[in-house]
């Protein structure tokens, strides 16, 4: 079977991705992507494909992955039960190796990150003390915004790529054949979204973008995004209106309608389920902060 690619959304506001994912069962099918990702199971169990890799895996599991390295997380039946109060559960952590400029990996002083970037083609299971000091990092990045995130990246790659405690995965005779139909099918998708999300886009035009039925493309999307579309069109959104708050430029009101919501009732709504406070309170814990920043 071909994998798919996979794509996780970029928030407007930070260069990587990290995210907690909560599911009664780990969604993603096999699958790849042209970021590296390192994945550390909080709560699970199951059977791991890393390349031509297979092995179980269990709370505490950490892998790093290289790009276009197809993979799949598939959890025990007992996930699968119509009445399974079991979760699956993981911090995943996403980056291009660009994300911080073409040539900031290719400087002298990052030559062992570059060999680790090698052996990620592979897969690299982490093992020991060093999974626990990574793991414990990653718990803080979910909390962590600005620099911090960036700090803690760069500790665990330096960590990694001096640490004994690591194993490859994957046969170096395994060779990807990515399929690129699925990739352009995405690309057009998120493009039209990023330059139209001020505006009302519907699931039908979306749909026709990709060229697809409604119910092909919403099951496409999700597969490729773990997300569906309302949720990452809104994401876009509440994304780009924290910004708009961080620079200042236009009150709350203007705001909600720049950021492509039409009333300031559901934009309060969405930014407080995906940010955990209002836009008011944001913008003020925000300007305190960086007052405090520059006093």
């Amino acid at each position: 079977m071909k994998p798919r690619q996979e794509k996780l959304i970029l928030e407007l506001m930070y260069s990587f991705v990290v995210q907690k994912d909560v599911y009664p069962y780990y969604p993603t099918p096999w699958h790849y992507h042209p970021e590296y990702e390192l994945v550390l199971v909080l709560k699970s169990t199951g059977q791991r494909t890393v390349g031509d890799s297979i092995e179980r895996f269990s709370d505490g599991d950490l892998v790093f992955m290289g790009p276009n390295l197809p993979h799949a997380y598939q959890n025990d039946p007992g996930y699968y039960q119509k009445n399974s109060n079991l979760t699956a559960e993981a911090i995943v952590i996403h980056f291009k190796e660009d994300f911080l400029g073409r040539d900031f990996f290719n400087l002298p002083e990052m030559i062992y990150v570059k060999q680790l970037f090698d052996k990620a083609r592979l897969g690299v299971k982490v093992l020991g003390k060093t999974r626990e000091k990574i793991a414990d990092m990653m718990q803080e990045m979910q909390s962590s915004g600005g620099h911090r995130r960036i700090i803690l990246l760069l500790t665990i790659l330096e960590m990694l790529s001096v640490s004994k405690e690591i194993r490859l995965l994957a046969n170096s005779g395994f060779v990807q054949q990515a399929a690129v139909s699925a990739d352009d099918r995405l690309a057009k998708v998120h493009e039209y979204i990023m330059e139209n999300f001020k505006k009302d886009i519907s699931l039908v035009d979306a749909a026709k973008v990709a060229n697809m039925s409604v119910p092909s493309f919403c099951r496409f999307f999700k597969a490729c995004t773990r997300k569906g579309f309302s949720t990452f069109l809104n994401e876009v959104r509440i994304g780009y209106a924290r910004k708009l708050l961080l620079e200042d430029r236009y009150n709350i009101a203007q705001n909600c309608y720049e950021s492509g919501f039409k009333n300031m009732s559901n934009f309060n709504r969405q930014f407080k389920k995906y940010t955990g406070e209002s836009p008011s309170h944001y913008k003020q814990r925000v300007s305190q902060s960086i007052n405090t920043s520059y006093s």
